[in-house]
């Protein structure tokens, strides 16, 4: 460990003093906290020593002064829409933007709000959920996440409620040096349905470090899209814990497209028979960017299935990371499990890093694992230009081709359609031409 990175973890403990000092919350939260920044101290900012971090370069982040962020007025015109009705929370810096959200009619006693209010109406719904799922304990900046954390979105769905319009949460980041902390807590009981649509952008330099916990109760849907899409000079560190009771179905979309350093940590517990999960991701990486996204499935109980596609198509000079991991319990009869890792390199200068892995401790199960990595097919794009196809639109026509099946997951057309133009525009191609 550097100097300068053995240093960080005293820098922040004024920081947290102060913030400590200043909140308002019930004493459960507040022990949650001083838990949380203890264990940070114990496990510092991650190092390239240590086997996960091992390819990713925080040295750029080591020399910030991080700053707590700062009250700023945002244009609603600088964020996202649907273009279609939906229940909007909008949060700028880590703090709940009345102004810029829309909530509709919920059902009976369905609950979608910033958690510090929802703490001060519903701390039954919160205090005994925050912080409990397994998963993330050796992730620093989820520790710095539960310690610093200011406000977040709470979506509680009671047994049987079906929420068909979709639920979109905007965090919204813009500052120099400064450090937010957004945080997310899905409860959806037994039968409960939703659509979610997180995503996170922003302007300036700044680390975003937003945690995510899922609880699904028994026979829950949930379809779970994050689209990252910081500002080009932002680091994004973000963390999601999933548990799934019997027979639930999680449908999670992980689209990467911002920051200099993004990363996902996913840790999915299949804690029910018969729960189903779907991962599919997609990430767009160019000149110096670097995105790493790491994954364990953990398959504890019988009859479970899960599928895993994980796609990136690279620029210039980006480099990707993919480490995921498929754990099948003694007990975890009759598993079906899949994971895929497929990178698609348009420079030689390009770097692409699949690491998946099985361990499975049952003997009746079905799982695979594979990993591709190459350039455009010369066969394919001399087969395109034969038939008087430009190059520049034989090379948008076989992309368009590669990232399409992640596209094509997303049920919200709209959304759909509106990340294929940002992919598009990403890499100078015009996909939607191609169709």
């Amino acid at each position: 460990m550097t100097a300068a990175a053995a240093a960080l973890p005293d820098r922040y403990r004024p920081d947290f003093a102060g913030f400590a000092a200043d909140r308002r919350e019930p004493d459960a939260i507040a022990r949650l906290r001083r838990k949380a920044f203890t264990r940070f101290e114990t496990l510092g900012l991650p190092t390239r020593q240590q086997e996960d971090w091992r390819l990713t370069d925080l040295s750029g982040l080591q020399q910030w002064n991080l700053q707590p962020p700062t009250i700023v007025p945002v244009d609603a015109g600088a964020l996202p829409t649907l273009d279609l009705p939906a229940h909007r929370l909008a949060f700028v810096n880590g703090r709940y933007a009345p102004g810029l959200s829309q909530l509709r009619e919920m059902p009976d006693q369905a609950l979608i709000a910033s958690i510090g209010q929802a703490l001060l109406t519903h701390p039954e719904l919160i205090v005994p959920y925050l912080d409990r799922l397994p998963g993330l304990e050796q992730h620093p900046f989820a520790a710095l996440n539960t310690a610093f954390w200011e406000d977040g979105a709470l979506v509680y769905l009671p047994p049987g409620t079906v929420v068909e319009t979709p639920i979109h949460l905007i965090f919204h980041a813009t500052g120099s040096d400064m450090a937010v902390y957004p945080r997310l807590l899905l409860a959806l009981d037994e039968g409960a349905q939703a659509t979610v649509i997180v995503e996170y952008q922003g302007a300036g330099r700044y680390l975003n470090a937003p945690v995510t916990e899922a609880r699904l109760g028994d026979d829950a849907v949930l379809h779970y899209h994050k689209i990252q899409q910081e500002s080009p000079a932002a680091f994004h560190f973000g963390g999601i814990r999933l548990q799934q009771g019997r027979n639930s179905e999680a449908y999670v979309h992980l689209l990467s497209f911002g920051g200099l350093v993004a990363r996902t940590d996913l840790e999915a517990l299949l804690d029910g028979e018969g729960a189903n999960c779907t991962l599919n991701g997609l990430t767009l990486a160019r000149d110096q960017q670097f995105s790493d996204v790491h994954v364990r499935v953990d398959h504890a109980q019988p009859h479970g299935s899960s599928q895993q596609v994980f796609k990136s198509v690279l620029d210039g000079k980006a480099r990707t990371v993919f480490d995921g991991m498929i754990h099948v319990r003694p007990h975890a009869q009759k598993t079906d499990a899949r994971q895929v890792s497929r990178n698609l390199l348009l420079s030689r200068q390009a770097q692409a890093n699949s690491n998946p892995r099985l361990e499975i401790l049952a003997d009746d199960v079905k799982c695979g694992h594979g990993s591709t990595t190459g350039f455009l097919n010369p066969d394919a794009e001399f087969y395109l230009r034969a038939r008087g196809i430009s190059a520049s639109r034989a090379r948008a026509m076989l992309v368009h081709a590669f990232a399409n099946d992640s596209l094509n997951q997303i049920r919200l057309t709209p959304l759909r359609e509106r990340l294929a133009h940002l992919l598009a525009a990403g890499l100078a191609l015009d996909f939607m031409e191609t169709e």
